[in-house]
C-alpha cells in the first residue's frame, strides 16, 4: 500500500514467493490481519486478497491448502464477520466468503456456513443479518440451483 514504486514491486515479489512456497501460512497471516488489524486499510486490503487468491487467481490457492488451513480459514472469516465493523470491509468479507462457498459448496466443502448464516438471521444483530443477505445476494450470482437442495434441508432442520 505504499506511494512508493520500489517498495510495492518489492512487496509483490515477497508476496509472490510466499505464495508459490507456503501458500498455507500466506493465507493464514492474511486473515489474521483482516481478524486482528487495528488499521482499516490493512483489514480491507487483506480480504481483497484472501478472496483474490482464493477464488479468482488461474492456480486457485484454495486447493493448494492443507485441510487444517482451509478449516482454519473458514473459521477466521466467520469470526470476522461477527466482529467486524466497518461497513466497506464487511462488503469485502462478505464478497470473500460468497466467492470461495460457491466455489468449494458443490464439494460440501463449507456446510457449517449455511447454520452459521441461518443463526445470523435469526438473531437481534441487524449488522449479522444484513452481512448474511450481502453473502446470500453474491451467492445468488454463482449457484443458483446448487444451493437450492442446501436451504431446503437447513430449514427442514430449523422447522
Amino acid at each position: 500500500m505504499s506511494s512508493s514504486n520500489e517498495q510495492r514491486s518489492q512487496a509483490e515479489l515477497i508476496f509472490n514467493l510466499c505464495k508459490q512456497t507456503d501458500p498455507n501460512t500466506l493465507v493464514l497471516k492474511l486473515a489474521e490481519l483482516l481478524q486482528l488489524s487495528p488499521h482499516m486499510e490493512a483489514r480491507a486490503m487483506s480480504a481483497i486478497l484472501l478472496q483474490k487468491q482464493l477464488t479468482q487467481d488461474d492456480s486457485l490457492m484454495w486447493n493448494m491448502l492443507s485441510p487444517a488451513t482451509q478449516s482454519s480459514l473458514k473459521s477466521i472469516l466467520l469470526i470476522c464477520v461477527q466482529k467486524e465493523e466497518v461497513k466497506t470491509i464487511m462488503k469485502k468479507l462478505c464478497d470473500t466468503i460468497s466467492e470461495l462457498v460457491a466455489s468449494i459448496l458443490p464439494e460440501n466443502g463449507w456446510p457449517e456456513l449455511l447454520s452459521f448464516m441461518f443463526q445470523c438471521v435469526s438473531s437481534d444483530s441487524p449488522k449479522l443479518q444484513e452481512s448474511v443477505f450481502l453473502i446470500f445476494a453474491q451467492l445468488s450470482q454463482y449457484v443458483g440451483d446448487t444451493l437450492v437442495p442446501h436451504i431446503k434441508h437447513l430449514h427442514g432442520v430449523f422447522l
